[in-house]
């Protein structure tokens, strides 16, 4: 068995359909950027307005790390600019089952303006973040799902994929 592992851009639904999915597939939920938060004693923002982003992608990779290497597997929703990191990319790779919450980066925007992200302030930036971290994305994804539609359809396609991915029987909470 092998983690599931849930990336996109943000505003993909990588917790959202995380928690739903785990939930089908009765694994265990983890979200990586909570755990951060979590251990560091503050949120994202802050994180990096006073640590800086350096220091959160460092925190990022070695909390990728020891999830997935923990017993039994569940599924894990990874902050959107993970898979940059090439060893963190070549690492889930091998060793998860990499699903891809591919989206339209109008309906991303959309999803996320307004919200307190730190890299989701300005749409030219934003713009040019999701264009670079694409490349990494297809890289590492075994299943690419279009994540568009509305979350309750993303959770049914990402539960469907896994399962046939895994090698899992059909069917909610089997």
């Amino acid at each position: 068995m092998a983690w599931v592992v849930l990336t996109g851009y943000m505003g993909a639904g990588k917790s959202t359909v995380g928690r739903a999915a785990a939930g089908r597939l009765t694994r265990a939920f983890v979200d990586s950027d909570e755990r951060i938060e979590h251990e560091a004693g503050i949120d994202i923002p802050k994180i990096f307005a006073t640590k800086g982003e350096l220091w959160f992608r460092r925190t990022e990779e070695r909390t990728i790390r020891e999830i997935v290497g923990m017993d039994p597997p569940g599924v894990l929703a990874i902050g959107g600019g993970a898979l940059e990191s090439p060893r963190t990319r070549d690492m889930l790779q091998r060793v998860a089952c990499v699903v891809w919450l591919r989206a339209d980066s109008d309906v991303l925007w959309q999803r996320v303006t307004g919200s307190t992200r730190p890299l989701a302030t300005d749409r030219d930036r934003f713009l040019r973040r999701y264009a670079r971290r694409e490349a990494a994305y297809a890289e590492a994804a075994h299943i690419i799902l279009d994540a568009d539609q509305p979350f309750e359809a993303v959770i049914e396609a990402v539960d469907a994929a896994v399962r046939v991915r895994l090698g899992l029987p059909a069917g909610a909470g089997a």
